[in-house]
């Protein structure tokens, strides 16, 4: 039986989320998922929460955080620690003396990526639900090019976002965290994308601007908000 993922979500320790861990918990059991990789923005506070939460229900919530680098967002897995701000180079070598893996999220979205960069990636999220088709293709082709495993990205900021992308891993659900981590870097899957709503992302940088008191950022996302409801709405009456 494969087991199934559901990684990059962010809780009320991101800036620009407002997920309670019991919300996300509740969507990850409705959605039967056996891992959960919870990602907030520059702490790993969120999965440690959620971990003490959990009880085995999904069976694995493994210590992860999303940091910012000169080159963009890197996600480390079964961290122990929390990653202290720095270089690409820096916050790589953190996660790496701490034996955990580095997942190279929406390659193709705010991001400076080299071959050095690449060269140091464990997997690769070929699939986020709040890039375009054509950067997750494009996510895609780099993974086939380096040859490297791939996961799906939920990038959830909002409810609507939990059931956005799972990754299906075809292997037994692991027993451990080094079974785990060895599926993870080797055994076969297919990513699963349901479309959501456009307007959960104009809708998460208006909680940024509230959290960092930033207005001029809350007035343009409100702007894009509006414009965003008013376009999906004359689509769907067409």
């Amino acid at each position: 039986m494969p087991f199934r993922v559901l990684s990059h979500v962010h809780t009320h320790h991101s800036h620009d989320s407002l997920l309670s861990s019991e919300k996300i918990l509740a969507a990850a059991r409705r959605a039967q998922v056996d891992v959960l990789i919870v990602t907030d923005h520059e702490t790993i506070a969120g999965s440690r929460e959620i971990q003490r939460l959990a009880q085995g229900n999904p069976k694995f919530v493994p210590t992860a955080g999303e940091f910012k680098t000169e080159k963009g967002d890197i996600i480390g897995i079964f961290l122990r620690d929390e990653i202290r701000p720095g270089t690409s180079e820096e916050v790589i070598l953190q996660i790496r003396s701490q034996g955990g893996l580095v997942l190279l999220p929406h390659p193709y979205k705010s991001k400076h990526i080299d071959d050095r960069l690449l060269s140091q990636v464990d997997l690769i999220e070929s699939v986020n639900s709040r890039c375009s088709d054509w950067e997750n293709e494009r996510a895609g082709f780099l993974a086939e090019k380096l040859c490297r495993p791939i996961l799906g990205g939920a990038d959830a900021h909002c409810a609507g976002e939990l059931g956005a992308v799972f990754a299906n891993v075809f292997v037994d659900t692991p027993s451990n965290e080094l079974e785990l981590r060895h599926a993870l870097l080797t055994a076969p899957r297919q990513i699963e994308r349901k479309p959501v709503s456009g307007v959960y992302r104009p809708y998460s940088q208006m909680i940024k601007a509230v959290k960092t008191r930033n207005p001029i950022l809350f007035l343009s996302q409100s702007k894009r908000l509006a414009a965003t409801f008013l376009r999906e709405s004359l689509h769907h009456s067409t």
